[in-house]
Parts: structure tokens; C-alpha cells; sequence
């Protein structure tokens, strides 16, 4: 199960940075797909199969901005054509039956964002998500990112990363340090942007200094200490039951230049034990999805968590489509104790809107 018609983030561009001489394969939305850099060096994505034979893209090369395959040679455009068939001749024309399914891509604050839905014409993309409180660490910080995978489908992360009652417990010798077990925790979901703190978070006038930040599709973020220091995290969809983890500490430039660069770099070991405490606990999880989990009960500290399913529930019903046969891929609740299946139709090759 994973939202709809969104871009989500699905890399990092360190994890690409051989992507102009060499195809890279990845696994997202349970696909296996390959990315490259065409000749302009935008970055491309498509089905990592050939059509013709089924051998791995990723196998193969990049040659003038195109995908070849390593069994006969055969080359795919960034937007899924096939340009080159050796076998066939130089003046033959381009089958138009071997065309693979492309993936419309972005890169933007060092992610790179797959959109996941049906094709749109080119100027009918959304914005990225990525606004509001993201915005504070568009200028002026520098990063430095985590990366680690998890046995749990992506929504299992999420609702552990809206969960602050598990803090004293799970983060007893960490982060939890000092948290009241017994707290009242509030939540509120303004468009994409759901927020959520605990009570005693809050100002006389009911204002919280720190509260955390989750942006659908897949993206969170919270300031830790104050505006100088964020942790950002996204949750790229490996496929119903991994993860993909990018945690990501965004530090404010100072006046010594360097600085910031190194305390970001010290973070880092801290939230591999961080990370650590919770991956031990949450892959003992059901590791599908949890839309429709009624063998799980609820209390109010879970009040993020059940705003989160329930978005999520009508996000997938807005965009839900009858099963079609021969889909390419699809997104089901299966296992995760709900009757409904939703389907999304992975596009045909070349298939484009108008």
C-alpha cells in the first residue's frame, strides 16, 4: 500500500553519484527499477527488465545518455523508447513494442522524488512536498544523512516516528531520557502537514515549542535544541515490508567555517544507536501495512497514529481503482487485517497524458 498520485522521496544523490557512467539499480514500490543520467544529465528511470528477453538494465551500461542492455545490445531513451535494436539494422525503424515504462523523476534538497501515480503532461505535476517548517532548512545548513533499512513496510516507521510515548521506554538511556511515561498527546492535520506534541510541549497560550512535523507522502522533520539543529527523515518505500531510512541532521552555518559540517557529522553514530533502539523493537512488528490493523488498539497517546491511518485510508479510497488485469503492480492491504485492496496501475510503456 503506498499513496497515490505523490512524489515521494526515494534517494539520496550521493547513492547516484556513478549514475552518469553506470546504471544503478533500485528497489522502490516493490519494482525493480534502474536509474542512469542521460546525455543532458537529467536522471531517468524505468523498469529494470528488458523487454525483449527480461535481462536486468542494471546489468548493462550507459551509452550516449541510453540504457543497453547487456545481452544484445538493445538501447532505451530516458523516456522509455526503445532507439536501438544492432540485430535489426542502423535504418530500422524503432519497435514500438519493445518501449519500457519510464518514471517521471525530480531532485531537489539532495533527494531525489519518484512520482507515483498515472502520467501527467508535463506541466501538470504538483509542487514537491516540501514546504512549511522543510523550508526552514532550505538556506543557510548543511546535512549529513543515515542511511539504513529496516524489515517493516514503510508505514510501520512512520506511525514509530509519530509515537512520543514510546520515548521513556524504548529510548530509556537516549532521546527518552527523563520523559514522563504518563502524557496527553495532541495532533492536528492541516492539508499534507500533520503535527503532533505532547501537552506539556505547550506555552501558556497552548503554543509548542517543539513539535514534530510529518509531510505526506514521506517525509518528518523536528528541531532538536532549538533552530540550529533539524532532523529530517524519509521513508522510501522499498517495498511492503522494507524500508529504505534516510535520517538526516540539518546543522545552521556558524562563523567557523567547517563547523557545522562536523557537528553534523557527529550526529551521525547518535542516531545509528538511536536508530538501533527502534529497528530492534518495530521489526518484531507485523511488517505490512496497518491501515485496517483492528487487532490493534489504540489509546490517546496514539492520536498522531490514528489521524496518520485514517489520511492515509482516504487517500488510498480517493485514487482507488477496480483490479485490472495484467497490472504491473499493485498496492493491498493484504496482511495487514483489512478486507479492501486497492490497486494502482503501474503506466504502460510510453503511455503519456495528453
Amino acid at each position: 500500500m503506498y499513496i497515490p498520485e505523490a512524489w515521494h522521496v526515494i534517494a539520496i544523490r550521493r547513492e547516484l553519484r556513478r549514475a552518469h557512467r553506470e546504471p544503478v539499480a533500485l528497489r522502490r514500490f516493490g519494482l525493480d527499477l534502474v536509474l542512469w543520467r542521460d546525455a543532458e544529465g537529467k536522471l531517468r528511470a524505468v523498469l529494470d527488465r528488458c523487454p525483449h528477453r527480461s535481462a536486468s538494465l542494471s546489468a548493462g551500461a550507459v551509452k550516449d545518455g541510453q540504457i543497453e542492455c547487456p545481452f544484445h545490445g538493445f538501447r532505451w531513451d530516458g523516456e522509455g523508447n526503445c532507439v536501438k535494436v544492432p540485430c535489426n539494422g542502423p535504418e530500422a525503424q524503432r519497435p514500438r513494442h519493445l518501449a519500457n515504462t519510464a518514471f517521471e523523476l525530480r531532485e531537489a534538497h539532495d533527494m531525489v522524488w519518484m512520482w507515483w501515480g498515472q502520467p501527467r503532461a508535463a506541466g501538470d505535476y504538483p509542487e514537491l512536498p516540501w514546504s512549511g517548517p522543510f523550508a526552514a532548512v532550505d538556506e543557510g545548513y548543511v546535512h549529513d544523512t543515515l542511511v539504513e533499512t529496516t524489515q517493516v513496510g514503510w508505514m510501520r516507521n512512520v506511525e514509530n516516528q509519530l509515537d512520543w510515548a514510546h520515548l521513556p521506554f524504548a529510548h530509556h538511556n537516549t532521546i527518552g531520557t527523563g520523559f514522563p511515561p504518563d502524557i496527553e498527546v495532541r495532533a492536528e492535520l492541516d492539508g499534507d502537514l500533520l503535527s503532533c506534541w505532547p501537552a506539556h510541549y505547550e506555552d501558556d497560550e497552548g503554543v509548542p515549542h517543539t513539535p514534530l512535523h510529518y509531510m505526506f507522502p514521506n517525509t518528518w522533520i523536528m528541531a532538536v535544541g532549538g533552530p540550529n539543529n533539524y532532523s529530517v527523515i524519509a521513508f522510501a518505500p522499498v517495498d511492503e515490508t522494507h524500508t529504505r531510512m534516510y535520517l538526516r541532521t540539518y546543522v545552521k552555518r556558524g562563523r567557523v567555517p567547517g563547523l557545522a559540517a562536523l557537528i553534523a557529522r557527529v550526529f551521525r553514530p547518535a542516531n545509528r544507536v538511536i536508530f538501533k533502539q527502534d529497528q530492534r523493537i518495530i521489526e518484531t512488528q507485523p511488517p505490512g501495512g496497518t491501515v485496517g490493523a483492528r487487532d490493534e488498539k489504540l489509546v490517546q497517546a496514539d492520536l498522531p497514529i490514528a489521524l496518520f491511518r485514517k489520511e492515509v485510508r482516504r487517500r488510498m479510497e480517493a485514487h482507488a481503482k477496480p483490479e485490472e488485469s495484467g497490472s504491473s503492480s499493485s498496492s493491498s492491504s493484504e496482511g495487514s487485517g483489512d478486507s479492501q485492496t486497492v490497486q494502482l496501475r503501474v503506466p504502460e510503456p510510453n503511455e503519456r497524458a495528453s
